[in-house]
């Protein structure tokens, strides 16, 4: 057996089905291996899990690190951490948790799982390494008896009803899109109503992110995909059910006082660009509104990043100037717009959301400059009470820009001469504006959780942990 962070480290995509249970992993790790340093080889790149049990070499030699072992432990059974059994044996449903579909899929086997268990980040990971290895592995031979067999209605109308009893959140995730939302709101409606402290705290929560995760993919679906151009008189690809690009939609964008032209600052490949997103009705029925949401830095585009450092200075910035416009058109609309951005993105999206006094949903957001709106002809309408910035903890934008004595000591190695560095480049950069809402969960460098799917992940895993509790409260 092995240990591999699901996040970093690669699989071949038939090693997928060769993925312990974390309950069968729990049993032989606590039985068969020590958890601290060892003169045996490591399991585990990230932690020290050694085999105890080879001739020679006694426990009573090393001391068990419990710290280690209840990290370790804690990770296997939250799915960050994944046990590879490297065994020559056939699978089994007692040891294994997916196996491989006629399709070359991986399937979830039924099994009972700890609530918060990363499901499909998992098949996700899976769908990677087979886009990164160029081939589907063959299906898992499953042994006869385990072979899956065709229901009847009333047979399976019965397990949905059990299934749902025994683990809401799993049941939820089979629902259409339309179900979902509306079980979500149901749930929230319950914990606000509970006598229990904590129900109704989850539920506050989850009402917040339910809807942050939205605009969150927003946010992700305006980079387009990567390695192709952008054609500002197409529709986005890809975009997240429940929502359609109305861009290019005069009739649509003139109620919000908008013109597409407006949206880029060329048609082909622009520098400048941001996209207006419309509800489905029929899926969110009207707890959503018209978002309008602007695309962040890339990396390898150097007036992206001139802009960053233009704005966040107080020196002139086309990108700024072309956000307040936007704004100070949104400020005439009378109805409900929500504003949106990632990175770049969440600044022009503060820049909008304080020219329009309209409400915004900024991800891992460059800071605003105090001057910039009015800078631009803006008035600001907005006080930025109405922004919700959430970042990931640790992502290198938020870390360069915001001072946090007790992080920026320990990120230099209590170097106060490193840390004084530290406090004087982030006096000289804005802080993003908007009510702060972090997000904990991120995984890797700071750099890698400054992404938008770092983003999405955490509000994921902080909605099932509200939907958990409240569900524990029912």
């Amino acid at each position: 057996m092995r240990l591999i962070t699901l996040s970093t480290e690669d699989l071949e995509p038939y090693q997928f089905s060769r993925i312990f249970n974390p309950n069968s992993a729990r049993y032989a790790l606590e039985a068969k291996y020590l958890f601290g340093a060892s003169a045996l080889p490591s399991i585990c790149r990230r932690y020290p899990v050694s085999r105890c049990e080879i001739s020679g070499v006694g426990v009573s030699q090393y001391r068990e690190d419990r710290q280690v072992k209840q990290q370790v432990l804690a990770e296997l059974n939250s799915g960050q951490l994944l046990a590879i059994d490297d065994d020559c044996f056939g699978w089994s449903p007692v040891r294994h948790l997916f196996f491989i579909d006629q399709a070359g899929r991986l399937t979830l086997y039924p099994a009972i799982l700890p609530p918060l268990y990363l499901t499909q980040q998992i098949i996700r990971r899976y769908e990677a390494m087979v886009a990164r290895y160029c081939t589907r592995p063959a299906p898992t031979v499953l042994p006869p008896s385990y072979r899956p067999q065709q229901k009847a209605p009333v047979a399976v109308a019965a397990a949905t009803a059990v299934a749902v009893r025994r683990d809401p959140l799993a049941a939820m995730r089979a629902m259409s899109k339309r179900e979902r939302w509306q079980a979500r709101q149901n749930l929230i409606g319950r914990g606000q109503r509970s006598i229990y402290p904590d129900a109704r705290i989850a539920a506050t929560r989850l009402g917040e992110n339910n809807i942050a995760v939205e605009k969150a993919r927003l946010a992700q679906n305006v980079y387009g995909i990567d390695g192709r151009p952008i054609n500002a008189l197409e529709t986005m690809p890809n975009v997240p059910e429940g929502w359609r690009d109305i861009s290019n939609d005069d009739k649509a964008l003139q109620k919000l006082g908008l013109k597409s032209t407006m949206l880029y600052s060329s048609v082909n490949d622009p520098d400048f660009f941001s996209r207006v997103y419309a509800p489905d009705k029929s899926v969110f029925g009207n707890e959503m509104a018209p978002t309008v949401v602007f695309r962040g830095t890339r990396m390898e585009n150097i007036t992206d990043w001139l802009n960053n450092g233009q704005q966040g200075m107080g020196v002139h910035s086309s990108y700024y100037e072309k956000s307040v416009f936007i704004g100070s058109k949104l400020e005439d609309f009378s109805g409900q717009v929500d504003i949106a951005g990632h990175s770049l993105g969440g600044g022009l999206a503060s820049a909008a959301a304080i020219a329009s006094g309209k409400p915004a949903w900024t991800f891992n957001a460059a800071g605003l400059n105090a001057g910039t709106v009015g800078k631009y002809g803006g008035a600001a309408i907005g006080d930025g009470s109405k922004i919700a910035a959430y970042r990931v903890r640790g992502e290198v934008l938020t870390r360069l820009q915001e001072f946090h004595l007790l992080e920026d000591l320990k990120s230099v190695y209590y170097n106060i001469p490193l840390l004084m560095v530290k406090h004087q480049l982030s006096a000289l950069l804005p802080s993003a504006a908007g009510n702060a809402k972090w997000l904990p969960g991120g995984e890797g460098g700071t750099v890698d959780k400054h992404g938008m799917q770092q983003v999405i992940d955490s509000l994921e895993l902080q909605k099932e942990a509200d939907m958990t509790t409240i569900t524990s409260r029912l």
